[in-house]
Parts: structure tokens; sequence; C-alpha cells
């Protein structure tokens, strides 16, 4: 408990379940650990990325709206890009994305 597991070890479902849920119950508890300003920049960050994503995905519907839709592989790079948060919000995705944790 509390070591990381080595590359390569297959894990029992069970325990990739607990990891999880355990790493979720320490971002929670840093969460509500953290001071005001860190709470306050971290909501100025959501907002930001979440006006940043509508108007990205806004500006790319009436863009199809008007000149047709473009190639699927264009089109899934741009909301790739309209999609993402941030170096601060790349971490847990791709702790998410890791089939042995």
């Amino acid at each position: 408990l509390g070591e990381p597991i080595p590359a390569g070890t297959p894990t029992d479902p069970l325990v990739r379940t607990f990891l999880r849920r355990q790493r979720r119950l320490e971002e929670q508890q840093r969460r509500r650990q953290a001071s005001l300003a860190q709470r306050l920049h971290r909501f100025l960050l959501k907002k930001f990325y979440l006006f940043r994503r509508s108007a990205l995905m806004t500006l790319i519907s009436l863009r199809n709206l008007a000149l047709g839709r473009p190639p699927l592989q264009q089109l899934a790079q741009e909301v790739a890009y309209a999609n993402w948060r941030g170096e601060e919000e790349e971490q847990p995705q791709s702790e998410q994305g890791n089939p042995e944790l």
C-alpha cells in the first residue's frame, strides 16, 4: 500500500477500483484544504476553459453551417483542440487512460 505498482504488472480489477477511489478521495481532501486563493484560481480556470470550449464549438458550428462539413479528421482535430483543458488537467486524464492503474 502506498507504493507505486511496477510497470507491466497486471492488476486485479478490484485493486484498480480501490486505487482509483483512493486517488479520488485524496484529490477531494486536497481541494477541501486549499486556500481561498487556490479555490478562486481553480474556479476561474474552470470557467475560462468552459467559455473557451463554448466559443470554439460555436465558431466550428457556424463555419460548418456556412461552408459545409470539413473532413472528419479535421473536425476531430478541431474538437480535440476545443476540448483541451490545459497542462493542469492533462495529468488526471492520462491516469484515466492508463490501463494498469
